[in-house]
């Protein structure tokens, strides 16, 4: 066999950190399709493929999978926005991407996986300390990566930040009604409604 027809090999390293991924993204998928109440281990493994053992060789229990589950969901939540790419659009475009973008994120099977940990393991402890503190990191690198975004807006950073969290607290109740109603263009009007409140609150002082 020629050296271009030859597979290289994964390493050991390689194979386990592909088998981790295909747990946590089974675990995700399930969590969409049937919440965390009636998830269990010996489905998240058939659903990546994998044997039962295989979940305990990787996680020390179900609840450090949920755990880097969290990490895993927060990750991707963070990676939806290319701050440079907006930067260069004219400031009332560019609001209407980062909202369509933050509402693309928030009417995503991960943010329903979300939902799901946080909701079906509010009285876990342990879980809940992780969900906490992954947010709070997460909050602190959006909240930069926002300011640097809207640099250009005579508003104050503190004006600008009131103004996400205030968004990003009526896209989390506009996902949870989505996700209730079953409503594929629920949100929609208010959605449009953010964006002109938005334009006119940035471009003035």
């Amino acid at each position: 066999m020629s050296p271009a027809g030859h597979k290289k090999r994964r390493t050991q390293e390689e194979r386990r950190a592909e088998t981790r991924a295909r747990l946590i993204d089974a675990t995700i998928l399930l969590l969409h399709k049937k919440g965390a109440a009636h998830m269990t281990t010996v489905e998240v493994a058939k659903a990546a493929g994998v044997t039962r053992g295989a979940i305990q060789y990787h996680f020390s229990s179900p609840q450090d999978l949920l755990k880097a589950t969290v990490f895993e969901v927060s990750n991707r939540l963070s990676k939806h926005m290319d701050v440079g790419k907006l930067k260069k659009l004219p400031l009332p475009d560019r609001i209407d991407r980062v909202v369509d973008q933050y509402w693309t994120g928030f009417g995503s099977n991960t943010y329903t996986a979300f939902v799901e940990m946080a909701v079906g393991n509010r009285l876990d402890r342990e879980l809940g300390t992780a969900i906490r503190e992954t947010l709070v990191e997460l909050e602190e690198k959006r909240s930069a990566m926002w300011l640097d975004m809207f640099a250009d807006s005579p508003r104050s950073d503190q004006d600008i930040l009131v103004w996400r969290s205030t968004l990003l607290m009526a896209l989390r109740g506009l996902s949870l009604t989505k996700m209730m109603s079953g409503a594929d263009a629920a949100g929609d009007a208010q959605i449009d409604q953010f964006k002109e409140m938005f334009r006119l609150y940035l471009n003035s002082k």
